[in-house]
């Protein structure tokens, strides 16, 4: 039996996506260079809509003053895609892999980051999770819940996946998500009941311990 690969994670919390991506950067530099173990962060973050290098502009449907007004900011980062929205309510998961003890393979990693969510929420919830051809990302019927868009730097992946948990949707309306004509939703959409964001957070982690066959050491704290 292959041995587990051991993953450390970070628990930060409600956070600022500039200062989660600047954390990004330099967990990077220390798996390349094997000071640091590789990592799996989560988090949350305020209101932000994200723009890929590449991304059109036009994808934000909003004003700047309605932004300003919502609370919103922007940000353009380094990552693949196009445009996202993040916000509380949302788990956002950042894998610091390093591919190399792999198959250097990045469609095959993507394919991944999709199975960890799937897997959690048909075997936890019994929801009908898919992908569809063609797209990154997973849905529940029409809808899309969970986004995923990465970037690699000597094989080594940060950025990774936004699961809506219970988003604020009329957030997603000031965007077009991932430049896509797409419906967004939260897991909270789907139950009466609620969804509990530490719970689901719970089941991702073990799902991630699953598909990648780590075994996740750490908690909170940068």
């Amino acid at each position: 039996m292959k041995a587990l690969q051991n993953c450390r994670v970070l628990d930060l919390g409600l956070v600022d996506y500039e200062i989660v991506h600047d954390l990004q950067k330099k967990i990077v530099e220390d798996v390349i260079v094997g000071r640091a173990p590789q990592t799996l962060v989560t988090c949350e973050h305020p209101h932000v809509i994200t723009l890929s290098r590449r991304a059109n502009k036009r994808h934000i449907l909003a004003s700047d003053a309605q932004l300003k007004k919502m609370g919103v900011g922007i940000c353009i980062t380094d990552r693949g895609g196009e445009v996202t929205y993040h916000g509380p309510g949302q788990l956002v998961l950042y894998p610091i892999f390093d591919l190399r003890k792999d198959k250097k393979d990045l469609h095959l990693f993507l394919r991944r980051l999709e199975e960890v969510v799937i897997r959690a929420l048909r075997s936890n919830f019994g929801l009908n999770a898919l992908r569809k051809k063609g797209m990154t990302g997973v849905w529940v019927g029409p809808y899309k819940v969970a986004s995923i868009g990465i970037g690699v730097r000597h094989w080594v992946s940060y950025h990774g996946l936004s699961l809506n948990v219970k988003a604020d949707n009329k957030f997603f309306n000031l965007i077009k998500p991932c430049g896509l004509d797409v419906k967004m939703a939260s897991l909270n959409d789907f139950f009466s009941d609620g969804v509990s964001l530490d719970a689901v957070k719970v089941m991702l982690l073990e799902s991630i311990e699953d598909v990648f066959g780590f075994k996740l050491k750490g908690g909170m704290g940068k």
